[in-house]
């Protein structure tokens, strides 16, 4: 759990289904259909299909963003500890999807290029993974270039 404590929205009273709404309609705004919350082992996950075109032909593609799980400090002395604050978390997630948003509406990215590593893809066994993830796990992999070497 992260401690959100000294982050933003961590005294927000805005409710966790009113943060859905709002990434909800600023979603649907943007023209992502299949907008879709998932619980998966205590976390929950949004996933969204956004359709652009591509080389002339029509192409749909899944989005999937965790909602991450944000903590706050409570307590005195002893007693402190780190409670969860999901109120905190939808907020931070709705204020990052629209600033994304907005480098796309000023025409500073694309939506497919702001939202890259999110990009679920079908690896050649079936299984489904963000594109972030496996260029992360192909980078750890590599051996680093020295800049610095001629």
């Amino acid at each position: 759990m992260i401690d959100g404590t000294d982050l933003p929205y961590a005294t927000t009273t805005v409710s966790i289904e009113k943060s859905k709404e709002d990434i909800n309609k600023l979603l649907r705004k943007f023209g992502c259909k299949g907008i879709q919350w998932t619980w998966i082992d205590n976390n929950e996950i949004l996933r969204f299909i956004h359709e652009f075109e591509f080389k002339g032909v029509d192409k749909g593609i899944t989005f999937e963003i965790n909602i991450p799980e944000m903590g706050r400090r409570r307590g005195l002395g002893y007693e402190r500890k780190l409670v969860r604050n999901d109120c905190q978390a939808y907020r931070i997630v709705l204020h990052i999807i629209k600033a994304k948003l907005t480098a796309v509406e000023t025409g500073v990215e694309t939506f497919e290029n702001e939202f890259l590593s999110n990009i679920l893809y079908k690896l050649p066994d079936g299984r489904a993974a963000k594109v972030g993830d496996i260029i992360l796990n192909q980078v750890a992999e590599t051996k680093s270039i020295n800049l610095l070497e001629g």
